[in-house]
C-alpha cells in the first residue's frame, strides 16, 4: 500500500513556552542572544504582546490540523525523519543517515523555552514497529543502495535529554501514544559533511518505493526547519522570501527543485536552515506516490528565531 499520508512541521522551542509566560519568555531568549553578540532585528522588535499570542495560537491550530490529519488516517506505522544537535549523538560518532531498530525511545518534552527536564512529568516514550523498523533498513541498504547506518539500541552519547528534540517537540501531534514510529535519523546539523538535498530526496523516494509492498497503512513525518540561523550572524532573523520559496515547491509538486538546496554554501542554508532536509525527504516520497503539498500555515516567528510552517500531504492531493 503507498504511504497515505506524509506531515512536516518546525519544532522550534520557543512555540511550546506556556501562554501565561510567553512575553517573559520571549524577552529572555532575546536578552541571551543580544549578550552573545546578536543584532536584534526591526521585525522582531516591532513585535507586540498581540503579535506573540496570534503566533502562539497559530502554533495551536497548526498542531491540531496535523493531528488531526494523522487522526483520520489512523496509521499502522509512521516514519519518523528529524535530526541531532548533539543530544544523541557526541563527537566520537554522527552519522548522516541512521534508522533506529531498537523496540523503545525516550526523552524529554521542554516545560519551558529552551530548557529540558529529565523527570517522569516530562518523559516521552515511543514504540518502535520493529519488524517494519529492520525491513525498511534491509531494504534500504539491499535493494535502494543505501548506506544506511542502524542502532538496535538506544544509549545517549550528548546531552542527558535521551531522543533529540526534533522527536519529543512535536509529541503533542500524535493523536494517540501508542502509535508505533520508525525512526530515521538526518544529520541536519553538524559540520563538515552533511547528507546532501539530493540524497534525502532520494531517501524519500526509496521509502515510498518499499512501503508500496507493504499492506499496512503507513504515515512518514519530517520535523525541523524552517529557516533559522541559530547561535549564527543572523539570529532573532528570519528569511521569509527563502522560506516561502521553498513551500511553494512543494505546494506545485516541484520538490526536485529543492535537490540543490546545498550545493552551495550560503548564510541563508547553513545552520538550522539545514533540518529543512527532513521536510525534503518526505516531499520525495510523497511526489514519488503522486502528491502535492497543502501548506496549513506560515509565518516568521522572529520570537522562535525560525520561520514556522505546518504541510501535510495526501495521495493525488492538488492544491
Amino acid at each position: 500500500m503507498p504511504i497515505g499520508l506524509g506531515l512536516a512541521s518546525s519544532h522550534a522551542p520557543g512555540m511550546y513556552v506556556p501562554r501565561d509566560s510567553l512575553k517573559v519568555g520571549v524577552e529572555q531568549l532575546a536578552s541571551r542572544w543580544v549578550e552573545r553578540g546578536a543584532a536584534i532585528p526591526p521585525a522582531y522588535a516591532r513585535m507586540t504582546t498581540n503579535d506573540l499570542l496570534d503566533h502562539w495560537d497559530r502554533f495551536r491550530a497548526g498542531h491540531a490540523a496535523l493531528k488531526d490529519q494523522i487522526a483520520k488516517y489512523d496509521p499502522e506505522a509512521l516514519v519518523f525523519i528529524g535530526g541531532d544537535q548533539s543530544e544523541m549523538f557526541d563527537s566520537s560518532n554522527k552519522a548522516n543517515l541512521m534508522v533506529y531498530t531498537g523496540a523503545e525511545s525516550y526523552g524529554w518534552k521542554s516545560p519551558d523555552l529552551m530548557r529540558r527536564v529529565a523527570s517522569e512529568q516530562n518523559k516521552i516514550t515511543y514504540k518502535t514497529h520493529v519488524e517494519m523498523a529492520r525491513w525498511l533498513h534491509q531494504e534500504l541498504v539491499e535493494t535502494e543502495g543505501f548506506d544506511a547506518a542502524f542502532s538496535e539500541e538506544m544509549a545517549p552519547l550528548g546531552k542527558p535529554t535521551g531522543l533529540p528534540h526534533p522527536f519529543t517537540n512535536i509529541n503533542e501531534m500524535f493523536p494517540r501514544a501508542d502509535l508505533p514510529v520508525i525512526m530515521i535519523y538526518l544529520n541536519t546539523y553538524d559540520p563538515p559533511a552533511f547528507i546532501t538535498a539530493e540524497r534525502c530526496y532520494q531517501l524519500g523516494q526509496a521509502i515510498a518505493r518499499i512501503f508500496a509492498k507493504e499492506s499496512r497503512r503507513v504515515a512518514i513525518y519530517g520535523s525541523g526547519g524552517l529557516w533559522h540561523d541559530l547561535g549564527g550572524p543572523m539570529t532573532l532573523w528570519v528569511d521569509e522570501q527563502m522560506d516561502r520559496w521553498f513551500l511553494d515547491q512543494i505546494k506545485r509538486g516541484n520538490g526536485k527543485a529543492l535537490q540543490n538546496m546545498y550545493s552551495f554554501d550560503s548564510l541563508a542554508v547553513r545552520s538550522g536552515t539545514g533540518e529543512n532536509r527532513a521536510w525534503i525527504g518526505v516531499t520525495g516520497a510523497m511526489e514519488e506516490v503522486g502528491s502535492q503539498a497543502t501548506i496549513v500555515d506560515y509565518f516568521p516567528a522572529p520570537e522562535t528565531i525560525t520561520g514556522i510552517g505546518f504541510a501535510y500531504w495526501t495521495p493525488n492531493k492538488k492544491s
